[in-house]
């Protein structure tokens, strides 16, 4: 014996259920859509349209045009100050690589020997180079000459010339009962190759 479903409602009322759901779901479906677009609507007309398209009056639009060309001739002017100013830089310092110049010094300093000044005369540029004088102290003529055979060796550098190397007694530190010691003072000049 077989058992078989049966239904003892009338497909009648099934019918207009599956009817009543589908409209149920369509008519949400479509409502939903309409908030959607009604929604974006009410966005795009109260607060980006009114910001965009405020209505000016003529004599508004006259001030606020007269402001912003007031504004761009400012620019104007300044970003032309500015533009002199760089053409003044510019010949000032025509880019020399001094950066360069000091890193090659670090790296022939020793430690027995130290500049005390360092000037850079680009007024008497010749051929390309630029004139460098330093003055310095050692603690001994053998560390001076270490120091002055590194630096002529140096391509970088120049024609190096020793000026002057003489004999000095000073006090490195600032106590009172220090002794002054013997030093060696010195001044270098050379021409500093652009390439």
């Amino acid at each position: 014996m077989a058992l078989r479903e049966i239904n003892l409602i009338p497909t009648a009322i099934l019918s207009r259920r599956q009817v009543w759901r589908h409209l149920l779901f369509w008519s949400g479906c479509l409502l939903l859509a309409l908030a959607m677009i009604g929604g974006a609507y009410f966005y795009q007309s109260h607060l980006v349209l009114s910001k965009k398209g405020s209505r000016l009056s003529l004599n508004d639009m006259q001030t606020h045009l007269g402001m912003r060309i007031e504004e761009i001739k400012r620019i104007k002017d300044e970003l032309e100050r500015l533009d002199q100013q760089q053409v003044v830089l510019e010949t000032i310092a025509k880019n020399h690589p001094y950066s360069k110049v000091l890193f090659k010094l670090v790296d022939i300093m020793n430690q027995y020997t130290w500049l005390t000044q360092l000037a850079i005369d680009g007024s008497k540029e010749k051929n390309g180079q630029i004139g460098l004088i330093l003055t310095g102290l050692s603690f001994s003529n053998a560390e001076l000459g270490n120091f002055v055979d590194r630096f002529s060796n140096e391509p970088l550098f120049d024609a190096v010339q020793l000026k002057y190397a003489k004999e000095t007694k000073m006090k490195l530190s600032k106590q009172p009962d220090a002794a002054p010691l013997r030093l060696i003072q010195f001044g270098i000049e050379c021409r500093i190759n652009k390439g």
